[in-house]
């Protein structure tokens, strides 16, 4: 007893259509090349684990440019546009609210509005944060 071929009126149609099958696919394949490779890589985003958010960025990098940004600020011309003083001052505060999460300082900036009263909190949390070591003055 061995393993043979099998025997019936379908065989026939059974082998022409799997070869035939082949044939499309490998046709298909190398004609179909860079849509199966797009559709492969979005299968793979979809099955995979999104990456990992990059960790926050290192205390010394904040230092650097909070430091830069704070002297943009102190050497702005009184010609200089509203929008771009209040977009230097909304980059230095999103570093120092960074450095403050980083350093495990109370954060009492990232809630104020705009004005006197954060301008004043401000120069609050620039003394925290030079307490605890971190030097923002050039």
């Amino acid at each position: 007893m061995g393993f043979g071929l099998p025997d019936g009126p379908w065989y026939g149609f059974l082998v022409v259509a799997l070869v035939t099958a082949g044939m499309c696919a490998a046709v298909g394949g190398v004609l179909y090349e860079p849509q199966l490779a797009r559709g492969l890589r979005r299968l793979a985003r979809r099955i995979s684990p999104p990456p990992e958010a990059p960790a926050d960025m290192p205390i010394e990098r904040i230092a650097r440019n909070a430091r830069r940004l704070r002297a943009e600020m102190a050497t702005l011309s009184s010609g200089t546009p509203a929008a771009r003083r209040e977009s230097i001052a909304r980059a230095y505060d999103d570093l120092l609210v960074e450095a403050c999460r980083a350093l495990d300082v109370p954060d009492t900036l990232s809630g104020m509005p705009p004005g006197a009263e954060r301008d004043s909190e401000r120069l609050h949390v620039e003394f925290e944060l030079e307490a605890v070591g971190l030097r923002l003055s050039a």
